[in-house]
């Protein structure tokens, strides 16, 4: 009797303590109204919150990577209130008359406090940004760059193909997509920002020279997520990698592909590079990459062990923990959800897929010498039938020069003899003889 008692006060306070546990209330007037806190996923628009109080203060501080990269990071953690969506990493290039910023981090308001920063190393205006991926705390701060500064996006086409700006339609303006730091963050962060998408895309990998600094902005595919690019500056020896390289934490990889994520690495360490910014974490030396090269490493051979091993996908997360990164940052938030996702991605996975970086470097290399062995080959072919036409034509004015100089000569010895004109004498007529 005592134990039936019990368990109904148990059943009768988990029923009225739901509303509390879930952090919702059951008398909703307008659900479609509330905001993050309310805990309801918002699938539609909701009205802009523009505040009153003052602009949220970042407190950026940029730290010099090389003599023409400073970059910003970000906290260690995910996007919320308390870091204004400051969790990632964006960086500034120093041209010869114009900033380059790689990445525009997750406000407008973010990224004019960065300018401001950066205005008092050189007055220099932003004429172009280049974008990493389309995570949206990774360029949310573009429409400051193009409506202060009038610079040019360069970046994913996948951020065009999945988002949205303001759009007038019919003679009707229509806001921009919310994402989900537009929903999250605190009004006085958000505020002015409005999606600006890119204005150049590229198919492939694209070597380009703005303003002095040399460039190669290098796609990796379907990687972090489902098109991503890393910047090498060859010339600085600097890699801006953003999110394919994470280090000090644990890497999402809810939109990505592993293999597709050691492919990325793999092109990052076929460079030759001194420095390397990562898209989330602190460490820029040669020790940059390996965290994440580790990591993935040990994700899919653990994944592939237990998938030989005959364990599905609903134990998969029991099975490999990956205890080596159990202290870094956000290990229980995403370590489990990428062993989950690697063990679907890998269900198909064909050793073909992993791209061997360092022999297509060295068939370039190969490619490049043969190339300039060929080219020096037909430059000393050419120089030598030049030299031969040279030796033909000098044979021939000197030819033609011996022929003047004789003939110079020869005019010069002939004398013109003027014969005086004579008077043939006439002869006498032959007298008639007379007849006998």
């Amino acid at each position: 009797m005592k134990k039936s008692i019990i368990s109904i006060l148990l059943i009768g306070a988990f029923v009225i303590s739901m509303p509390f546990i879930f952090n919702k209330s059951v008398h909703v007037e307008e659900p479609h109204k509330l905001d993050i806190d309310g805990n309801f996923i918002l699938n539609e628009w909701v009205p802009s919150r523009v505040g009153e109080g003052p602009d949220w203060n970042y407190n950026l501080k940029p730290v010099k990577i090389s003599d023409r990269v400073w970059c910003y990071f970000g906290a260690m953690e995910m996007p919320t209130k308390e870091n204004a969506g400051n969790m990632s990493n964006s960086c500034y290039i120093k041209g010869d008359t114009q900033w380059i910023t790689w990445d525009t981090g997750p406000s407008y308001i973010f990224a004019k406090q960065a300018y401001a920063e950066m205005k008092k190393i050189k007055d220099m205006p932003v004429k172009t940004v280049i974008i990493s991926h389309e995570h949206d705390d990774h360029w949310l701060g573009n429409n400051y760059y193009k409506e202060v500064h009038g610079a040019k996006i360069i970046g994913a086409a996948s951020i065009n193909e999945n988002y949205f700006g303001p759009r007038h339609i019919e003679g009707k303006d229509y806001p921009g997509m919310q994402t989900r730091m537009i929903k999250a963050l605190y009004q006085n962060a958000t505020r002015d920002t409005v999606l600006a998408l890119t204005d150049e895309a590229y198919e492939e990998t694209k070597e380009f020279e703005i303003s002095g600094v040399k460039m190669e902005y290098v796609k990796v595919g379907y990687a972090h997520s489902e098109e991503d690019w890393f910047l090498y500056l060859p010339d600085d020896k600097v890699v801006l990698a953003a999110d394919v390289v994470m280090n000090g934490r644990v890497t999402s990889n809810r939109d990505g592909l592993v293999i597709g994520q050691i492919n990325a690495i793999n092109a990052i360490r076929a460079r030759d590079w001194d420095y390397l910014v990562p898209g989330h974490g602190f460490i820029t030396d040669k020790t940059a990459a390996d965290e994440s090269i580790k990591y993935f490493a040990l994700l899919t051979e653990r994944v592939l062990d237990k998938m030989e091993d005959g364990i599905i996908a609903d134990f998969i997360t029991k099975e490999v923990t990956l205890d080596e990164y159990r202290e870094k940052d956000l290990y229980y938030i995403l370590s489990p959800q990428n062993v989950f996702r690697s063990y679907e991605e890998l269900e198909m996975y064909d050793e073909d897929d992993l791209i061997d970086y360092e022999a297509i470097k060295e068939k370039k290399a190969e490619a490049k010498k043969a190339a300039e062995v060929e080219a020096a080959k037909k430059a000393e072919e050419a120089k030598k039938v030049a030299e031969e036409e040279a030796t033909k034509i000098a044979e021939e004015e000197a030819t033609e020069i011996a022929e003047e100089v004789v003939a110079k000569k020869a005019k010069s010895k002939i004398e013109v003899v003027e014969i005086p004109e004579t008077k043939v004498p006439v002869v006498p007529a032959v007298p008639n003889v007379p007849e006998i």
